[in-house]
């Protein structure tokens, strides 16, 4: 979320919210009304206990105790600040985990300046939003330490596994990060002008103006501890479509695995046709793409953009399909996502993919032998509960299929992580180069040394390749210089 806007749009806010400045804890959360995640199904703001806990300074009492009260601060804030009729909220749902979303009605005049600053990006002479001092470097490297100690409050709820992936990624210098970001924002914030879907521009723009305020991403674990992935705490380049990405990066290396998932569960599962289709050299995008009849190479040349939605559709529904959700659901997330780009009654379609197919059963199959076990187990030796009930019949309960669900995401995950693990290992051996991003299965690098790049390339390629062997997984790293 964006620290610093224009002086001008400070006083527009000052100027319609004169209670604001009675408490800077009310600048911290109108800043996250203004600029902070919202709601996909409504667009609403999203106010989290911990999100009002941070405006407030209270994370320590919050993470400690049950003495916080974020409703206290909420109707202080309605009271002082706005008012009943222009500020008001949801229940948090407690049994789904889902946050409070506020309802607010801002002026006229404030829905213009907000829309006028998503559009404002480097200014020289801009200020922080929550105090009025003006932006310098020197507040700038406070601010990453503040958020670099945040994400150290989620250290020991990762899994063991991740824990040196976390420590490292948290303390990537930011000399990494400040070169390419000042050489490539401006050329990515023009980009990210032409992205059509307003309120998706209006997302990657705010993304961009965070990234300009503190550079780089920090991590944190799974909010439930329930992967070994890592995710983004703060709004940075990880959070950008891959197009942007790839612009505001330009001269890092990117690599990715291979049909990761795909290649994973092939060999995890043992499904000789995926196996065979691997092996052959098959892509899997291209050959879905195909499957609707349409070109995939010819689509990526004349219509990047589109090409990389529907990729995106297919890949959401392609992971779907392999952890479980069910026949009726995942036909109509294919139908509404691929409907707009012409594709008509995709759902079904897709599952008479010869490989879609095999899959389909082999996950049935899957699911079947984890409802009879007790737990199970993941490539590094962590060993997971099956919980949940069975009906009359020993089929799962809704909630044992669901915790099976979890459980092959979880295994396939943890060995994605296994597969790159030897990059860390080899990023952690050497000052030629360093892991800038990483994203679950693929990761930036920025050679510190240009000289020595080729030999390092061969290395990380390397690496990954002889761990895939081991394991008898069908993938290897792709990608190269942005």
């Amino acid at each position: 979320m964006r620290k610093t806007v224009s002086l001008e749009f400070r006083d527009i806010i000052k100027a319609n919210f004169p209670g604001i400045g009675k408490n800077i804890s009310y600048w911290k959360f109108m800043r996250h009304l203004l600029f902070g995640r919202r709601d996909k199904a409504t667009g609403l703001p999203m106010i989290s206990q911990r999100c009002i806990a941070k405006a407030e300074d209270k994370l320590n009492i919050l993470e400690n105790s049950n003495a916080y009260n974020a409703s206290k601060f909420l109707v202080k804030f309605q009271s002082e600040v706005m008012s009943e009729e222009t500020f008001s909220w949801s229940n948090w749902n407690f049994k789904d985990g889902e946050a409070r979303v506020a309802l607010v009605e801002f002026p006229q005049e404030v829905i213009d300046a907000i829309e006028s600053e998503s559009y404002k990006i480097m200014l020289e002479d801009r200020v922080y939003f929550d105090t009025g001092n003006k932006f310098s470097d020197k507040l700038q490297k406070v601010d990453r330490e503040l958020i670099k100690k945040e994400a150290y409050t989620y250290f020991n709820f990762s899994s063991p596994e991740a824990q040196d992936l976390l420590e490292y990624m948290n303390n990537v210098p930011v000399n990494s990060f400040s070169k390419v970001v000042a050489a490539n924002l401006d050329a990515t914030f023009l980009e990210a002008l032409k992205i059509e879907n307003p309120e998706k521009r209006h997302v990657q723009l705010e993304v961009l103006s965070t990234i300009r305020d503190e550079l780089q991403p920090f991590y944190k674990p799974s909010g439930k501890g329930n992967t070994v992935r890592i995710f983004p705490l703060n709004y940075s380049i990880p959070m950008l479509q891959k197009g942007l990405r790839k612009s505001i990066t330009k001269g890092w290396y990117e690599f990715d695995l291979a049909s990761s998932q795909l290649a994973i569960i092939g060999k995890t599962w043992e499904i000789p046709e995926v196996q065979e289709f691997l092996k052959s050299g098959g892509k899997i995008w291209a050959d879905l793409i195909k499957h609707y009849g349409i070109d995939a190479a010819d689509l990526k040349k004349t219509d990047e953009t589109k090409y990389e939605d529907i990729k995106a559709v297919l890949k959401d529904s392609l992971y779907s399909l392999i952890y479980g959700m069910c026949k009726n659901n995942l036909i109509a997330f294919l139908n509404e996502g691929l409907l707009p780009f012409g594709i008509k009654d995709a759902g079904k379609k897709f599952l008479t993919h010869p490989l879609m197919k095999s899959l389909f059963e082999v996950r049935e199959a899957k699911i079947a032998e984890l409802n009879e076990s007790d737990t199970a187990e993941t490539i590094f030796g962590k060993v997971i509960k099956v919980v949940g009930g069975k009906t009359n019949d020993g089929k799962p309960t809704a909630a044992r299929k669901e915790c099976i669900r979890g459980i092959m995401a979880q295994q396939a995950q943890a060995v994605e992580l296994y597969l790159l693990l030897p990059v860390l290992d080899l990023a952690k051996s050497t000052k030629d180069f360093v892991i800038t991003l990483w994203q679950h299965d693929g990761f930036s690098v920025n050679f510190t040394d240009s000289s020595k790049s080729a030999r390092w390339i061969n290395k990380i390629n390397q690496v990954v390749a002889d761990r895939a062997y081991e394991l008898g997984i069908i993938t290897k790293l792709e990608g190269g210089l942005l």
